[in-house]
């Protein structure tokens, strides 16, 4: 066999090796980066001729098709010579994170990405655990559900301890502060969280519209709008993003709760003073607002964000996926979430 050929030979072996790898990473099956790695340790050039020959005609008849059925499977555009570019990036950085539209650019688009309800501002994750996506919507709506099932948790503890006599519950008086105050804790963190996660959704909303639409086609005031860059606030993007997107309006039903009753909560948590707000946003008492979170409040807003958002992913046509993190929320509203029955507030923890 000569150089060139031996050369040859060599090169489609440790490539068609590096692409598997590279599978195998994708789908969370390698155990360690020493694993990973293994396939570009070898002197391909250097195996004996009759291995060499047994590798080439392995590929020919089994593992280019493996191959080929993986990118089929998972991509659009991927190929082996993308596998292996892809592996020098995950040679370098023991990691990859990449968003989404450039790893589409580069590589390929991922099959059912968008039918599964992942939004085009994700980040690809590559890593030992696989090819996961990361985007600000999942990690807010993440803090909604731990809240959520504290709040869940503490209450039907601190439910055990309602008819008892106030005597009684002297005696355990650290545990019930203990429960109170986990309890005010996830009430806050659902208050906050709801109102970023809106806010990240309707972002969203925006920027993928911008990015689909030619610029020059666009005003100035509704480029300003939807690029965030006259400092648009809550109000102006729940009642004209839809607008400004699907060419229609919320009905003013659906999210006059959230930002005309509880926004000043949220408010309150966000930028706490002992002075009240201005007179313009409402004049409202903000410790008032801080030290008086009742869950009824809390329910209304969890289930008004849900609410816009429904509403909206409406707008977009009947074949839309929904948002991967929404199902998850709505789940652990459900279960947590309940009207609460008058009671003396007289213990604060």
């Amino acid at each position: 066999m000569s150089a060139k050929g031996r050369d040859k030979e060599a090169s489609l072996i440790r490539d068609a090796n590096l692409a598997c790898a590279v599978g195998k990473l994708l789908l969370g099956e390698m155990s360690s980066w020493q694993e990973f790695l293994e396939p570009d340790l070898v002197n391909y050039s250097e195996l004996p001729r009759k291995q060499l020959k047994s590798g080439k005609l392995d590929i020919q008849k089994s593992l280019q098709g493996r191959i080929d059925g993986f990118c089929k499977s998972n991509f659009q555009k991927m190929t082996s010579d993308k596998l292996v570019r892809l592996y020098g990036k995950l040679k370098a950085y023991r990691r990859l994170e990449i968003p989404y539209l450039e790893f589409c650019k580069t590589y390929s688009p991922i099959n059912n990405f968008q039918k599964t309800g992942y939004p085009e501002h994700s980040t690809v994750c590559i890593s030992l655990w696989g090819m996961q996506y990361r985007f600000p919507e999942h990690d807010f709506a993440n803090d909604i559900v731990i809240a959520l099932e504290q709040l869940f948790e503490s209450g039907s503890e601190l439910k055990k301890y309602q008819e008892q006599e106030h005597n009684k519950l002297k005696r355990d008086k650290e545990l019930i502060s203990g429960l109170i105050r986990k309890i005010e804790s996830a009430k806050r963190q659902i208050m906050q969280t709801s109102f970023s996660l809106l806010e990240c959704y309707l972002n969203g909303l925006a920027w993928s519209f911008y990015n689909k639409v030619n610029e020059s086609g666009l005003s100035q005031r509704k480029t300003d709008l939807l690029k965030d860059t006259s400092n648009v606030n809550l109000r102006d993007k729940v009642r004209k993003y839809p607008g400004a997107i699907f060419g229609k309006e919320l009905n003013e039903g659906i999210y006059r709760f959230i930002l005309d009753e509880a926004k000043p909560y949220r408010d309150s948590l966000m930028h706490p003073s002992p002075f009240s707000a201005p007179e313009k946003f409402g004049g409202y008492d903000k410790l008032e607002k801080l030290y008086n979170l009742d869950e009824d409040i809390v329910v209304k807003t969890v289930f008004g964000v849900i609410g816009i958002v429904e509403e909206a992913e409406k707008m977009k046509g009947e074949n839309t996926p929904v948002p991967a993190w929404l199902p998850e929320v709505k789940a652990a509203a459900n279960k947590a979430l309940h009207p609460t029955k008058n009671r003396d507030a007289v213990f604060v923890g």
